[in-house]
């Protein structure tokens, strides 16, 4: 676990988004000048977007973790000093 102060992981921010969007929806609820029924069907068609988004965010995050790996081993070979 990374826990250097400012950084952020991927987990973490798909967990925020995840958490952010269910609070979201919440209030939307509650101030919806909106029939139960035309809610419940936007509600519906809101989940189904987040889901969409959340499953490609997820079949993305193998990638990304390799390129910052790669990215990360760049870094690493391009500053290391020669031991003498």
């Amino acid at each position: 676990m990374n826990t250097q102060k400012g950084t952020v992981t991927l987990g973490g921010l798909l967990i925020g988004a995840a958490v952010g969007a269910v609070v979201g929806a919440g209030v939307a609820l509650l101030f919806a000048p909106r029939s139960g029924k035309e809610t419940r069907e936007l509600l519906g068609a809101k989940v189904g977007a987040l889901k969409g988004k959340l499953g490609e965010a997820i079949e993305r995050t193998p990638f990304a973790a390799r390129r910052e790996v790669r990215d990360l081993n760049s870094v690493a070979t391009t500053t290391e000093s020669p031991t003498h």
